[in-house]
């Protein structure tokens, strides 16, 4: 082989290897450019995510909340009527009751673990407490006991701020300790 035809074998596979080289490097680089837009598009999906989970969480801890009070409203204005209005009472009551047991359902679905518990805790003592003062007129009293109908009304009450003070903590990103 002449030195003219070497230097061209050279020259051609240096400038092979250049491309070659080249190639490489643009793929590496392309491929963590992807990788990297991937992963922002996964923050963001994350982040917006996280964003919807806490309006939903909110908007079912509002609605526990107002439920609560719907049902503390009409204990306190309109069980004092039992039993003389009993069922118009009960009807309105079995609405409040179903309004706030979903109302709970959806802090079940959406809450994080203190809030749930605390929601459980305000649904069953509505629940509970009515079903006492039901109990008591089945089995023969006259009128609702004011000690009965306190009872309930202080437990919603009670049971509603723990309720409050544990949303509070999530949505704020804090713990407290109940």
């Amino acid at each position: 082989m002449d030195s003219g035809t070497t230097t061209q074998v050279i020259t051609v596979g240096a400038t092979l290897g250049g491309v070659l080289l080249t190639l490489l490097t643009t793929t590496l680089v392309e491929g963590r450019k992807l990788k990297a837009t991937q992963r922002a598009e996964e923050r963001k999906r994350a982040a917006e995510h996280a964003t919807w989970l806490r309006d939903e969480r909110v908007k079912a801890y509002a609605g526990l909340s107002n439920a609560g009070e719907e049902a503390f409203q009409l204990i306190r204005s309109e069980f004092v009527e039992l039993p003389k209005n009993r069922v118009e009472i009960e009807a309105r009551w079995r609405e409040r009751r179903n309004e706030l047991r979903k109302a709970h359902n959806q802090v079940a679905l959406f809450g994080t673990e203190e809030p749930r518990r605390r929601g459980k805790e305000l649904w069953k003592v509505a629940r509970n407490g009515v079903n006492d003062i039901l109990a008591e007129l089945d089995s023969g009293e006259t009128k609702v006991r004011r000690a009965s109908l306190d009872h309930v009304l202080t437990g919603i009450s009670e049971t509603g701020d723990r309720f409050l003070e544990a949303c509070r903590a999530d949505v704020q990103g804090t713990t407290t300790d109940f």
